[in-house]
C-alpha cells in the first residue's frame, strides 16, 4: 500500500510537471506577412507537433493515476469488508459467550503459600 502512495505521488508530480510543458510551449502566433506562406505552415506543425506529444504524455500519466487510483479503492474496499467480517465474527462471539450473573463479581481462588 506505501508502494502504491509513492506511485501516486510520483505520478501527480510528472502530471504537474507535463501540464507546465504544455502551458510553456509558445504558440507560433499569427502568421508573420515577411515570410512566406510555407514557413508559417511549418511553424504551426511544429507547434501542434510539440503540443500533440505533451498532451498524449498527459493523457498516459492521468491514465496510470487512475489505474493506481482504482487499485486503492479496491484494496480499501476489500479491507473494509474484511474488517466488517471480522467485526459480525466478534460479536456473535460476544452474544455467544458465557454470560455472568449480574450481581456478583467473579470468584477468585486463593493460592496456598
Amino acid at each position: 500500500m506505501i508502494g502504491l502512495g509513492n506511485n501516486l505521488n510520483e505520478l501527480r508530480l510528472r502530471i504537474q510537471k507535463i501540464r507546465e510543458d504544455l502551458e510553456k510551449i509558445e504558440h507560433p502566433g499569427e502568421p508573420l506577412p515577411e515570410v512566406i506562406n510555407m514557413t508559417n505552415v511549418l511553424r504551426l506543425n511544429e507547434y501542434l507537433t510539440r503540443t500533440d506529444t505533451a498532451k498524449s504524455e498527459l493523457i498516459y500519466c492521468y491514465e496510470q493515476y487512475l489505474q493506481q487510483l482504482e487499485q486503492i479503492v479496491s484494496s480499501l474496499l476489500s479491507i473494509q469488508s474484511d474488517l466488517r467480517d471480522i467485526i459480525r465474527t466478534e460479536a456473535s462471539l460476544l452474544d455467544n459467550g458465557p454470560k455472568r450473573k449480574k450481581g456478583g463479581k467473579p470468584s477468585k481462588k486463593k493460592q496456598k503459600n
